[in-house]
């Protein structure tokens, strides 16, 4: 399976440069009930689950990415409204198993008859269910050694290797400025632009190439 991660093009030409790509904590995700997809009407229960999500903002982060390209939403929203780039990742076999599908859920769970793991695991991969349409794949990593700038990077050498390179439809880098960056890696990926569709509603790949340059 191939993963994709959308960004707004300042970021992209910056994962791109320097290789790799920021992992988010979970105090700055962009869904306010993140973590919290348990009924929390008891205090002491909201209480402990508070507590929790302290603790794992403080030792872990997150890797968000989506099983598709072609979703005009997840441009809109994650790809600067297609003014952006979308990076596609593959990753070894073996670590199949820490990259995981979110589960989406029209309702919240009642926690009583969950244990601890069981609780933590819906915590970190369940959202609600009208984020359906990110086909979201993530992956939770322990925060090691912060970059200069105070955040936290996983390079694309490792872990992850990027495969495609797909340019949205009012990105407005041209092909040479993206090769520059692209630098040495231009002759392991694909790279192409995307336009809407002219019978559905998806992003499919412009074979026009006459008009990016």
């Amino acid at each position: 399976m191939l993963l994709y991660h959308f960004l707004p093009l300042k970021f992209a030409e910056l994962n791109l440069k320097h290789r790799r790509l920021k992992i988010s904590t979970f105090d700055t995700l962009n869904d306010p009930f993140e973590f919290f997809c348990f009924d929390t009407s008891k205090s002491d229960f909201r209480t402990q689950l508070r507590n929790g999500h302290r603790a794992i903002i403080n030792d872990m982060g997150v890797m968000c990415f989506s099983k598709a390209w072609n979703c005009p939403v997840q441009w809109a929203h994650y790809a600067d409204r297609h003014r952006g780039i979308c990076l596609g990742f593959s990753y070894p076999k073996e670590l199949a198993h820490i990259f995981r599908l979110v589960e989406y859920s029209e309702s919240k769970f009642d926690a009583k008859s969950l244990n601890v793991e069981q609780i933590l695991n819906k915590a970190l991969y369940t959202k609600y269910k009208n984020w359906e349409y990110e086909q979201e794949v993530r992956t939770v990593i322990e925060l090691k050694e912060r970059d200069n700038d105070g955040n936290y990077y996983m390079p694309f050498e490792g872990n992850l290797k990027l495969e495609k390179v797909i340019v949205g439809c009012n990105c407005e880098i041209s092909r040479s400025e993206l090769d520059k960056l692209i630098g040495d890696l231009k002759s392991k990926i694909e790279v192409f632009k995307v336009r809407p569709a002219f019978r559905t509603f998806k992003m499919v790949r412009n074979e026009n190439k006459g008009l990016w340059k």
